[in-house]
């Protein structure tokens, strides 16, 4: 699948975004800007996300052939690679499939586990099937503004932050009329392989000694201490660095530190 991409910088190494669950490479673009002096950097949108094309098949073994397809196409032969949540498993997905064409890799927020069994309690991460029925109950008819869609997301969803990033997924057509960019009827679909790790890969049989870093939110449920043993078993050489006073959406809430720390790991 050809993923729509956007492009800044055309100096220094290579370094790709990959964004997270219902969010999309527009959501990187001050990162990017604030990087792209020393690198030469592509923010992707995944399959069924933002401008690219829509797939029945949602899974990482995929969006790493997508991956894949990306690099061949554009002539990249090794990058740094940047990974958010599920963008992040994706990234771990393509660096355990194709060590040889990462430099250096970059984990933000997620761990190589399952999160199936504890998905839906929203103390812990966020809700996503909740999440998932919201935006799919919008009854677009009685929408005429994008207050509208916000209106009836809160009555489930009251977390404004929150509302207001799955509210960047909203298209206006030239017809005025509004719908999600997201394919959610098949996100919905293959939610439990959203969530889940790479249960099919075994690390014992791994050899991955890509340079990585993980980098969580202080105050994010999605990367405990204890997730530390099964980073390295995949990743052997894994540091883990967490930025203070932020979440799972570190890059929107702390973006100074978090392009602090990148710029630290990357050109060490």
């Amino acid at each position: 699948m050809q993923l729509f991409h956007r492009e800044f910088g055309n100096k220094g190494p290579t370094l790709i975004i990959l964004h997270g669950l219902y969010g999309a490479s527009d959501n990187w673009v001050s990162i990017a800007r604030q990087l792209e002096k020393d690198y030469h950097i592509y923010l992707l949108d995944q399959r069924n996300h933002g401008h690219s094309p829509h797939s029945n098949t949602h899974n990482y073994e995929c969006m790493a052939d997508d991956l894949l397809e990306f690099f061949n196409d554009k002539g990249i032969e090794k990058a740094h690679l940047v990974g958010h949540s599920m963008g992040g498993k994706t990234a771990m997905r393509f660096a355990l499939t194709h060590p040889e064409r990462i430099s250096k890799l970059v984990i933000l927020d997620i761990a190589p586990k399952s999160y199936a069994s504890f998905s839906n309690y929203a103390q812990i991460t966020n809700n996503h099937q909740l999440i998932i029925d919201s935006m799919l109950n919008v009854d677009f008819t009685q929408v005429s503004s994008r207050q509208d869609i916000d209106q009836q997301l809160s009555t489930s969803l009251p977390d404004k932050k929150l509302r207001q990033f799955l509210l960047k997924n909203v298209n206006r057509s030239k017809e005025d009329t509004y719908h999600w960019r997201l394919n959610l009827p098949v996100i919905k679909e293959t939610l439990e392989q959203i969530m889940d790790g790479f249960s099919e890969l075994n690390p014992d049989e791994l050899n991955v000694n890509i340079p990585s870093i993980f980098i969580r939110g202080e105050k994010s449920g999605y990367v405990m201490d204890e997730d530390t043993l099964v980073m390295r078993k995949f990743f052997k050489t894994a540091e883990v660095v967490s930025i203070p006073n932020a979440g799972h959406w570190l890059h929107a809430e702390q973006p100074e530190l978090l392009i602090k720390t990148l710029a630290y790991f990357l050109l060490d």
